[in-house]
């Protein structure tokens, strides 16, 4: 028990997450909040784990909140596979998720400028 609170510690943005409202039909989200609590409950708190695992809280935290980083993420994902029952490559996601995350640039999204009338 003692190990699960030291690693929720590190998911400021947890409560977020798990809670997160995302349409119906929205299946990757779903299972990405499912992959997100299974990767970090079934992960051991060993400090390189809880780096990746801190990482791993912003880079889905920023999934959430930030819409052209989920639709590049989602660009480089194979969302039918992720999403079906014969996947099991839960640890590999996740470090790709935080590598995606570490290597997104914010200032390549076009910023459109708006008129107001």
């Amino acid at each position: 028990m003692r190990e699960k609170v030291k690693v929720l510690t590190c998911c400021s943005h947890f409560d977020e997450i798990v809670n997160y409202d995302f349409l119906e039909d929205d299946v990757f989200t779903k299972k990405l909040i499912q992959y997100y609590q299974d990767f970090i409950f079934n992960i051991d708190d060993a400090e390189e784990n809880l780096s990746l695992i801190k990482l791993l809280d912003e880079a889905v935290y920023k999934y959430m909140k930030d819409y052209h980083f989920a639709k590049s993420l989602k660009k480089t994902l194979d969302i039918d596979f992720i999403v079906s029952s014969e996947f099991n490559y839960l640890g590999q996601l996740m470090e790709y998720i935080v590598d995606f995350f570490k290597t997104y640039d914010d200032s390549s999204v076009p910023v459109t400028p708006t008129k107001w009338i």
